[in-house]
């Protein structure tokens, strides 16, 4: 009787995908692998940091929204409150022994207004409009781009890998973990591979002028 074999482990598993994405690379011998390990390593953790940095987007939709609705009644209840009351209460708390004269010198010599407050809330509501209107597409979509695709055909072209580019991003993909419906199509991979070769044409064109001026 045969016995079934261990499963493997969740870490036998990853060095099987990344031994496997190194000989999808050429990388056979030490000396291939030598940089290669840490630069790949490198775009996987920037992925994974990416990831950990980011809540859901509805959440933020909800931030935003309750950004809004602090102002409207903030707005409401009316600047003196705030400027009087609340700042007054603000000292007193940090500054449990001091009495009402102690707590208007303070307030004088370092008070804030609540102007001064709604105006930071106001300024962290465009930032977070200027957000989302940069970020139409699925963030973690631009994040695949950004922190997986583009290093890695620039690792590539620097490293002068020759191998068929969907076999490899597909060993890629399976190694760091990536989702399929996150992953992009050959087509759009070659589009931004077309996208990266363009700027380091205008770049090094730029540079030969300047060297001839």
């Amino acid at each position: 009787m045969i016995k079934d074999r261990p499963a493997k482990s969740e870490e036998e598993v990853r060095d099987e995908q990344f031994a496997r994405l190194l000989s999808t690379m050429n990388a056979a011998d030490p000396f291939d692998r030598y940089g290669l390990e840490p630069a790949l390593k490198q775009i996987e953790a920037r992925w994974a940091a990416a990831q950990r940095k980011k809540p859901d987007r509805k959440l933020v939709h909800q931030y935003r929204a309750a950004i809004a609705k602090v102002l409207a009644l903030s707005k409401k209840i009316g600047p003196d409150f705030f400027d009087n009351e609340i700042e007054k209460a603000r000292w007193a708390r940090l500054n449990p022994d001091a009495d009402d004269g102690k707590l208007h010198d303070l307030m004088d010599q370092h008070g804030r207004t609540g102007a001064e407050v709604d105006r930071a809330l106001a300024a962290r509501g465009e930032d977070i409009d200027h957000w989302f209107k940069i970020t139409l597409e699925d963030y973690r979509k631009r994040d695949v781009r950004t922190e997986i695709v583009e290093p890695f055909l620039k690792l590539m072209v620097g490293r002068e890998i020759e191998a068929d580019r969907k076999e490899l991003f597909g060993t890629l993909f399976d190694w760091i973990g990536l989702e399929k419906r996150f992953r992009p199509t050959d087509a759009s991979i070659n589009n931004i591979a077309r996208k990266i070769a363009a700027r380091a044409g205008s770049s090094d064109q730029g540079a030969t002028q300047r060297s001839e001026n």
